[in-house]
């Protein structure tokens, strides 16, 4: 009989305990501090919990790293960044309050580092929320930690495509807004887009029924629904360079 326990987890965003529970991949990259200083070398990714790529970076000195990949990483926090860019993935600075999701970490900063998506008249960042500061559970070890790896699985896939047009103050959710008035301007990017010709859900005109199944398709496929949405951005913002 599998005993049950009752957990209360304080989820310390930079854990070392969870940390350490995924493989490492350093990669070259180098970044830009908040007065200008550069720095290179090879910084981790976090590929399967990427809402750690929003608040840090670790970073090893590349020639230590060819002698010893173990050599020990230096911490740069969001506060301490302004830019980064590894393995082809360019990362923001981006304030943001995540109104949904607020949190005790979200009182220290609601500064993240996103990784960039588009850039031009509009641009877009991609933002994953955080897993919750504390969490409390009843029930035997392996159902928490199966329980755990749910919720990190929902929450890579549940991310944000955050955008801005020329001067907005507010990001919107691309997933959420209707992306027509960005295109309005532009009525050859409109029209693909209405037609579902970049990848996205065709645009529709259809009853309640109609909008259901619409909805349920972009939730089934929300990475092709992603993948469509920036295919648009980035040729409206080809087509709309600044002069």
């Amino acid at each position: 009989m599998k005993k049950k326990y009752t957990f209360l987890v304080f989820l310390l965003f930079i854990g070392i305990s969870i940390c350490k529970a995924q493989q490492y991949n350093y990669q070259p990259g180098y970044a830009i501090l908040s007065d200008g200083t550069r720095i290179s070398g090879m910084i981790r990714i976090f590929d399967d919990e990427p809402w750690y790529n929003q608040r840090f970076i670790r970073i090893k000195d590349s020639a230590a790293f060819v002698k010893d990949p173990n050599v020990k990483a230096k911490l740069v926090k969001v506060d301490e960044l302004k830019y980064y860019e590894v393995a082809g993935r360019k990362y923001d600075k981006v304030h943001y309050v995540d109104l949904e999701n607020l949190q005790l970490k979200s009182l220290g900063t609601n500064d993240h580092m996103m990784e960039r998506l588009s850039t031009g008249r509009i641009n877009a960042h991609r933002f994953y929320q955080y897993p919750p500061d504390t969490e409390g559970y009843i029930g035997t070890e392996e159902d928490f930690k199966k329980k755990i790896e749910q919720e990190k699985a929902d929450l890579r896939r549940g991310y944000k495509i955050l955008t801005q047009k020329d001067n907005e103050s507010k990001l919107q959710n691309a997933f959420d807004y209707d992306l027509q008035k960005y295109f309005e301007d532009t009525p050859e990017v409109l029209e693909k887009y209405k037609s579902g010709g970049y990848g996205n859900q065709p645009i529709v005109k259809r009853g309640f029924a109609g909008r259901m199944i619409a909805m349920a398709k972009k939730n089934a496929f929300k990475q092709e629904e992603a993948d469509g949405i920036v295919a648009a951005f980035n040729d409206y913002n080809s087509k709309n360079v600044a002069k």
